[in-house]
């Protein structure tokens, strides 16, 4: 019996824009999709929450929702919800709404980090802090105007800054080099992750040396650019198992290996288990 999930592809939700490309929304509200389904969203989601009791899976990760708890979801994350009971407000926005370039790549990271998702957790003079932000960006959208909508797009920015300077897991947002450098690498990975592209690979496109791209990553991902690559390729290849249909040997070469033992040498390498077990691991983590 095939234990995967037979879908041919995870569902990607968009937002149906309005003028402001900006929604808040009561946690417990009525979806205009399944959120009991895994989904991705082709938007950023920041979850405020006042009473928790559910838990989410992000990326295959689980995340108990605590009281006076906030978390982000990504754009192409697959996001799985568990409510039971959690209330609190959800705030959906575009890229494009974020004006500061440095804010949209700090917050692309997200997906990079296992545990960036936390924005912090049992913090409510944090939650009270957000939920000002909120409330006020919640009446400049309800007066739709010229003015409030970049009322909008300011206090937006400063919400998303806010939570970005007390994430728990992560260093502050700096403009430091290092760290410039490193969202820069990011970015080109998260187009060029499955073209078997070598550290060197990336340096070039970087125009940058192997021991600063090194030094970038080590400080503000504790890691090597070989692991951060490899995280990605990793990354991708759960979704593809848990999701799709496709052989081996398919996912193999669509994600640049030269053939099917080198891909499950990689998944044995990175998680103790080969590509079969796991498939059944990631689909008894999603019941």
């Amino acid at each position: 019996m095939d234990h995967k999930r037979k879908e041919s592809e995870i569902p990607v939700h968009s937002l149906e824009y309005g003028s402001t490309h900006v929604n808040i929304l009561p946690l417990d509200y009525n979806n205009p999709y399944d959120y009991k389904r895994e989904h991705r969203h082709a938007y950023f989601e920041i979850m405020l929450i006042a009473r928790g009791g559910g838990n989410q899976l992000i990326d295959f990760n689980n995340y108990p929702a605590l009281d006076n708890s906030c978390y982000i979801i990504s754009p192409q994350q697959v996001h799985l919800m568990n409510r039971n009971g959690s209330l609190g407000t959800i705030i959906q926005f575009t890229e494009e709404k974020i004006n500061s370039p440095e804010l949209r790549a700090a917050l692309k990271n997200h997906s990079f980090d296992e545990k960036a998702a936390v924005i912090f957790e049992n913090r409510k003079d944090l939650l009270d802090g957000c939920m000002v932000l909120t409330n006020l960006i919640k009446e400049a959208i309800f007066r739709n105007t010229r003015e409030s909508a970049l009322s909008v797009t300011h206090l937006l920015c400063a919400l998303v800054s806010l939570l970005l300077e007390n994430r728990v897991h992560s260093e502050q947002v700096s403009s430091d080099q290092n760290k410039i450098l490193l969202l820069h690498f990011y970015q080109l990975l998260d187009v060029h992750y499955c073209e078997n592209l070598s550290v060197k690979g990336y340096v070039q496109k970087l125009s940058t040396t192997e021991k600063k791209l090194a030094a970038a990553t080590s400080k503000y991902a504790g890691l090597s650019p070989l692991q951060v690559i490899h995280n990605r390729i990793l990354l991708e290849a759960k979704r593809i198992l848990l999701f799709e249909d496709s052989s081996h040997k398919e996912i193999s070469f669509r994600l640049g290996f030269d053939s099917p033992s080198s891909f499950s040498t990689f998944i044995k390498s990175k998680t103790g288990l080969t590509p079969s077990e796991l498939s059944k691991h990631l689909v008894e983590i999603h019941k």
